[in-house]
């Protein structure tokens, strides 16, 4: 089998489309961000350029899990 940097199919193909909002930048930081709100999902690509897929159950979780993301990528900038 072999190896996928992608955490799921779903996770691949939600990559490759348009998130609704975006934040970091894997090259030059931690990870990048994607925001999918139709999916109530987030994405994340690792520095070693691994993503990673969340999934919430509501709207409000999605959304206050992305608030952090924020203001952990962006610190002192939403104040």
């Amino acid at each position: 089998m072999m190896s996928t940097k992608f955490q799921s199919p779903e996770a691949e193909e939600l990559y490759f489309h348009q998130p609704e909002d975006e934040a970091g930048d894997s090259s030059v930081g931690p990870a990048w961000y994607g925001l999918y709100q139709l999916e109530a999902a987030i994405l994340t690509e690792d520095s070693d350029g691994f993503v990673h897929m969340r999934k919430y159950e509501t709207t409000p979780e999605l959304n206050e899990a992305w608030e952090l993301i924020i203001h952990n990528t962006y610190p002192g900038e939403m104040e």
